[in-house]
């Protein structure tokens, strides 16, 4: 089991933080050893022997700049070692409750009116989103979001799969990459902008004559303090009123600037690591080899150019101390400095800042896919066909829901023009089906694992009518918006868009005649148009379609068993209609007078 795995993992890192805080606890009975040693020895060396004293002195103080180097490095190690365990435990904790509670949910990318997100719980609390996110960075949640967004190319799928592979061995290089990132708990994390304000251009970009007085002046000012302490202060202060000039001209322009940039230091300093990890790499599958190359200059590295671009922001945040404010801004020109050398580093290397986070981007997603094959074994990469339509599953489970208690069916539907009708009785398991079929098709879409034992499917959008809501703000009732949702469905079946359409309950929000008759009209509409999918209903009397539109329309059912008050679910997935029905005992068991229906 992964969960003994992980636990292991938690005590080795245990194990090693407990040796390192035994070493810190005697490292600070050094440090404070050697300080007062150093402080007591040179005074009573000092009568006897000056070079001796200083000699000692410097000895331990030496010693004492050694243990307290030794201790922050012990330190730095403890944090990254308890991170390390805590993303361990995050994992065994997702694997018992598939709840992941360290990473971002991704409810941002739900899309109004999306074909699938929202009736398939693709991102929010307890998504699929959440189950298999592991990005650090803003790039790579995007990047996720957008890739369960949308069916992938055939071609990219095969490449993201073979690239999952071999990443899902890569555990350490991935949990580094992880616990760097949450380390820096970054707040400022806009890669949009960035990119954005890597094609602007500089308000001092190109003022040639800016440069050339700030990079004279300061051996000026250089000259003229050395000159207060032996002759007149007067050019001392000649040059402040000129400095104060100079910078009231450019302060909007300075202060422009430095809004773009400030607090973005944090943030590449995490893109930078996980570059350079990369780079640091040889990958051997085509997408992760193609990637490194996409990272490759002939200067320098992609990693050492994000670490300089973040090294001049974070000294540049510092504009606000008042130390460099007065010594260093106010004669030496401490932000001009600063942002002319950003604006030359934007004007080598600014416009590859868009490939840089869309890399990272993509090495996140595939990080992330890669972790949720490693905790899944047992579950495969799918085979992609460009044929419509196919979708053969053996042993298909939702990815949700607990192994333990997880249900798998196998399952095959042929066509296009084919409709399966799904009848079943309540909590039988006729949407949590169609919600399984749904999930592993999207995750089989973007180059991910499914939950199954093996799976053929057509490259296709899944399109949805399952969780409807009416909105009291658009004045809209659930009937309503469920023929708005049809509409959609119908659109793009009109348009003869490859489609897979799962279809729960329709219809649900008019009486029951209105309902079978619409229902009737719209199942053989679907099969007019060549439409593919299924349809789950309780209208036991849609099922007589299978005879009057025979190969075109098929019945599948979930059965039950009644014993007495009791109910048994099997949640298997069988040929035929279902025949025995549980909502008068449900009824009864909530308290409903059921024998009150003759009176």
């Amino acid at each position: 089991m992964k969960q003994n795995y992980y636990q292991n993992r938690i005590k080795a890192f245990r194990k090693e933080t407990a040796l390192l805080q035994k070493t810190n606890k005697r490292l600070s009975a050094f440090r404070l050893l050697s300080a007062v040693a150093a402080f007591v020895l040179f005074y009573v060396i000092l009568p006897y022997s000056m070079l001796a004293a200083i000699s000692v002195a410097v000895f331990l103080i030496s010693a004492l700049s050694y243990f307290v180097r030794k201790y922050g490095k012990n330190d730095k190690k403890i944090k990254k070692l308890n991170l390390l365990a805590d993303i361990n435990a995050n994992e065994i904790s997702c694997l018992n409750t598939r709840h992941n509670d360290l990473f971002y949910n991704g409810k941002e990318y739900l899309e109004a009116n999306h074909p699938y997100a929202s009736d398939l719980d693709i991102y929010g609390s307890h998504s699929l989103y959440q189950l298999i996110n592991r990005c650090v960075s803003k790039s790579g949640n995007d990047s996720l979001g957008k890739c369960l967004n949308e069916p992938s190319a055939n071609k990219l799928i095969k490449e993201r799969q073979e690239a999952v592979k071999e990443l899902s061995t890569q555990i350490d290089w991935r949990q580094n990459i992880i616990q760097y990132g949450l380390s820096k708990k970054l707040k400022n994390d806009n890669p949009d902008f960035v990119s954005d304000w890597g094609k602007m251009s500089s308000p001092f970009h190109n003022n040639k004559g800016l440069f050339r007085v700030i990079s004279i002046l300061p051996f000026f000012s250089f000259a003229a303090i050395i000159y207060s302490f032996i002759g007149s202060s007067i050019p001392l202060l000649l040059l402040f009123v000129l400095s104060f000039a100079i910078h009231y001209r450019n302060n909007k322009n300075v202060d422009k600037a430095y809004s773009n940039t400030s607090n973005k230091g944090s943030m590449l300093r995490i893109y930078a690591f996980i570059i350079e990890e990369f780079e640091n790499r040889t990958w051997e599958s085509k997408k992760l080899s193609s990637l490194k190359k996409k990272l490759e200059s002939k200067d320098l590295s992609a990693s050492k150019k994000i670490r300089r671009l973040s090294r001049l922001i974070e000294m540049l945040d510092q504009r606000h101390n008042m130390l460099v404010q007065i010594i260093f801004n106010a004669l030496f020109f401490y932000d001009l400095h600063l942002l002319y050398r950003i604006d030359k580093w934007k004007t080598n290397y600014g416009h590859e800042i868009e490939n840089w986070f869309t890399s990272i981007g993509e090495i996140e997603t595939l990080s992330s896919f890669a972790n949720l094959s490693f905790n899944h074994p047992e579950w495969v990469f799918p085979e992609v066909t460009d044929e419509h339509f196919k979708l053969a599953m053996k042993e298909a489970g939702h990815p949700m829901i607990d192994e333990n208690v997880r249900v798998n069916n196998d399952y095959e539907l042929n066509g296009p023009g084919v409709i399966h009708i799904v009848t079943g009785s309540n909590m039988a398991g006729k949407s949590t089906f169609l919600r399984t079929i749904g999930v592993n098709i999207v995750l089989a879409l973007s180059g991910a694992p499914v939950c199954a034992k093996e799976m053929l499917v057509s490259n296709v959008e899944v399109n949805t009518s399952m969780r409807i809501k009416d909105s009291i703000e658009d004045n809209e009732s659930s009937f309503y918006a469920e023929l708005k949702r049809i509409q959609q469905v119908l659109e793009k079946v009109n348009k003869q868009e490859n489609t897979l359409l799962l279809l729960d309950e329709i219809l649900r929000g008019t009486n029951s005649k209105d309902k079978h008759t619409g229902s009737r009209a719209l199942i053989k509409q679907l099969v007019k148009q060549n439409a593919v999918g299924l349809v789950a209903t309780h209208d036991l009397e849609l099922s007589v379609l299978e005879d009057e539109l025979p190969g075109k329309v098929e019945n599948r059912f979930f059965d039950i068993k009644i014993d007495g008050d009791e109910l048994y679910f099997d949640y298997k997935v069988q040929h035929g209609f279902c025949k025995t029905f549980n909502a008068p005992i449900l009824m009864k068991k909530m308290g409903i007078e059921m024998e009150l229906i003759n009176d």
